[in-house]
Formats: C-alpha cells, sequence, structure tokens
C-alpha cells in the first residue's frame, strides 16, 4: 500500500507532473541559495553591520527566498507546510534532537577509532569559545542550509515524488535533484553578482572552486542518509533530517575547519585522505536512521495489536491522529449530540451505553438507544408494518432501525 503523503488522497499524479515539481523544489534552493548569498552581504554593508549579524543576514535571505516559493505552491494543491512532516513544537524538538544525536553519536564512533589509529589530532578545547560558536554557527547554518535544502528537498521534493514512486525510487530522485542544487547556485550567484556590481565566483558543479568528483560523491552519501533520516520517525519527520543536517555541518567545521574559523576546537589529519571518515561516519547514521525506523514499526505494530494507534503522524501529518478523531466523536463527553440536544443529566442512557459495541464502526444511533415506554404505543399502520419497525426490548437493542418509514 502507498503511503499517504498528507496531500490530498488521489490516484498516482501524472508522471510529468510529478517530475516537474520535484526539479521545481530543486530549482527553487539552488535559487535561492545563490541570489541569497550575495544578496546578503550587499545588505549588510547597507546596514554598516559585522560578525555574526552580517554572516546571519545572507542565512535569512536563502530561507526568505526559498519557503515561501513551497509555501505558494503547497497552498496552491490544498496542502500546507505540516504535509511536508513538520508537527508541533514538541515533536519538532523531538525530532531535531533524534536527527542530530544520531549523527553526533555516529561521528564520535568513528572519528573516535580514527584518532586511536592515530589519523587524527586534536587540540586543546576552549569550552567558552566552542560553546559560541556551536551556537553561532548552528543559527546560521540552520537558515543558510539546514531548513530552506530539508523544505524544498527532502520535504516538497520527497512529498512529491512520493505521490507517484515507491520509497527507493523517491529517494534516488530526491538525492539526484540534491546534486543539482550547487550547480544551480554558482550559476545564480554568478548573475546576481553581476548585476549587483560585485566580482563572481566560479560557475561549476561544485562551489568555491572543489573537487566535483569528490564533492558530488560526498554529496550523494549525505543526500542518502537525509532521506533515511526523514523516514526514521512517525512524528515531525523532516525535523529529523534537519536535526542531522546541522550536527553534519557543525561537526564537520569543527574538525576540519576549527582553527580557521575560530571554533576553539579542531583536529590535525595525518594525510589528506582522513576525509574518507567523514562518508563513512555518514554511513554509520545512517544505519542509525534504519534501525530507529525499523524500532518505531515494531512498536508501532505492538500497539495495533493491543488495540491502539501508535502516537504521532504518519510521515508528514498535521498532528491528529485518526484514532482520535474517531473517539472524540462518541465519548460521553458530548452527550448532546447523542440525545438530541439534552444534557447528560436529563438522558435516561447512562454515558457508558454510548460506548461502541465490538465492531462497530459508528455509536450506536439514538434513536436505538433503550427509553422507558410511553403509557399508550400506537401500533403502526397495516400498510407500514414489517421487521423494520418492530417495538424493542425482544432482545435487537443493538440493532439499527431501519431509515424506511422514519418519521422525521
Amino acid at each position: 500500500m502507498r503511503p499517504e503523503t498528507g496531500l490530498r488522497p488521489a490516484p498516482p499524479a501524472p508522471l510529468l507532473g510529478t517530475l516537474r515539481r520535484a526539479l521545481a523544489g530543486g530549482l527553487v534552493m539552488g535559487a535561492a541559495l545563490g541570489a541569497g548569498t550575495e544578496l546578503g552581504p550587499v545588505v549588510a554593508d547597507a546596514l554598516g553591520v559585522s560578525g555574526f549579524l552580517a554572516r546571519l543576514i545572507p542565512a535569512v535571505s536563502v530561507s526568505v527566498l526559498a519557503v515561501p516559493l513551497v509555501v505558494l505552491a503547497l497552498r496552491r494543491r490544498g496542502g500546507s507546510l505540516r504535509d511536508l512532516g513538520f508537527g508541533g513544537t514538541g515533536a519538532n524538538l523531538r525530532a531535531l534532537l533524534i536527527g542530530a544525536g544520531v549523527v553526533v553519536a555516529a561521528a564520535a564512533l568513528v572519528l573516535g577509532a580514527g584518532t586511536a589509529a592515530g589519523l587524527l589530532r586534536w587540540s586543546r578545547p576552549d569550552v567558552g569559545t566552542l560553546a559560541a560558536y556551536v551556537v553561532a554557527n548552528g543559527v546560521v547554518a540552520l537558515f543558510l542550509e539546514a531548513f530552506p535544502e530539508e523544505t524544498t528537498l527532502r520535504g516538497y521534493v520527497w512529498t512529491s515524488l512520493r505521490e507517484r514512486f515507491g520509497g527507493a525510487a523517491s529517494a534516488l530522485g530526491t538525492t539526484a535533484v540534491f546534486l543539482v542544487v550547487p550547480g544551480v547556485s554558482t550559476v545564480v550567484g554568478a548573475g546576481t553578482a553581476r548585476l549587483l556590481g560585485r566580482e563572481a565566483g566560479p560557475v561549476g558543479a561544485a562551489p568555491g572552486g572543489q573537487d566535483p568528483v569528490g564533492y558530488l560523491l560526498l554529496l550523494t552519501v549525505f543526500g542518502f542518509m537525509l532521506v533515511v533520516a526523514r523516514t526514521a520517525v512517525r512524528r515531525a519527520p523532516l525535523c529529523v533530517s534537519i536535526g542531522a543536517h546541522l550536527a553534519f555541518l557543525t561537526v564537520n567545521r569543527i574538525v576540519y575547519e576549527g582553527d580557521r574559523r575560530g571554533a576553539g576546537w579542531h583536529a590535525d589529519v595525518s594525510s589528506p585522505d582522513v576525509e574518507i571518515l567523514v562518508p563513512g561516519y555518514l554511513l554509520v547514521a545512517a544505519a542509525g536512521f534504519a534501525v530507529w525506523r525499523l524500532v518505531e514499526r515494531l512498536r508501532g505494530a505492538a500497539a495495533r495489536r493491543h488495540g491502539a494507534e501508535p502516537s504521532g503522524e504518519n510521515f508528514g501529518h498535521g498532528g491528529v491522529r485518526a484514532a482520535d478523531r474517531r473517539d472524540r466523536s462518541w465519548t460521553a463527553g458530548s452527550a448532546e449530540a447523542h440525545h438530541g440536544g439534552q444534557s447528560s443529566s436529563a438522558s435516561p442512557v447512562a454515558p457508558r451505553q454510548l460506548r461502541p459495541t465490538p465492531g462497530r464502526e459508528r455509536p450506536l444511533d439514538p434513536l436505538s438507544a433503550p427509553t422507558a415506554p410511553p403509557e399508550h404505543l400506537p401500533d403502526p399502520p397495516s400498510h407500514r408494518r414489517g421487521r423494520d419497525h418492530r417495538r424493542r426490548g425482544d432482545g435487537d437493542e443493538h440493532r439499527l432501525p431501519s431509515r424506511r418509514g422514519r418519521r422525521t
């Protein structure tokens, strides 16, 4: 059975429309990244700010350019950001911590093994500087990369593909679109810089003149890990990939660039080949998210066997479970709905009688509730007599009355 995406349930979407929406999500992210990183410094110079604020303005510019376009596309189809995998505040925070925790644990395991093997040598940490850097870098990375990229890619692109394809094909498609983003950002960034009279950066498949082959290989592993993270939990799943994205950026910038970024801690590598540890801990993190997903599925199956629904959304729903909606419609708390407007105190039916009988999908019709017989009940006319109009009290109290012949 194809899992629901949260958007309007419908037959499989047309192939061309699905591919067009998926590619549009990647183009939006690439264009926002290129334009925002070039517009941001101009705005910062105009405002005369520097330091952390000068870094924050380009980051916020990327989110401001990318996310509203996704929201607009969702609203045109009757959806919202919750349909992409966001949830309530508590669910978002929990999912964010799960994503960050799994990646940090995987990095500690693999990088710790590399340190034991003599591949990494660590500097003495400056705890205060390190804490300040983690907070400042986390805020900037959230708005510059993690939030807009996950919303457009593992959010909009993934959800669009899941309307048509299965999980494996959607994962491959989302990762392929992810690889397009850096090249689009360099093209848009160069064009924006020329329009603003600034020096344009290099254009290519990788930003900053990096080796395109190595960069795209690392990006493929990174994208695969983020897709697995996005499917790991039921509640606010997109926030898991946001937390994983943030943790990856923070760990890499501290370990490999901490001395240049003033992070207060860094590692000296014995050779450039030590960077192979990065895809190594990404694969370990992906395995961790896969195990987490398996555990959640087993818990959900156990809950269903015991007659309870597992809590949370189903990969992007808004947060109200179907079981909750069904339960609220026929608990005894709203007695007026079951007694024709009478209060529960005035009703001769005890609240427990409104509970469903086993196997029933909806509450008993209020007209079928046993009541005190009136002093005189006239027989129905002969032409309307039948089995659907027999009197109550003959052992059929749980039978729903037919609507034929019911007087309104």
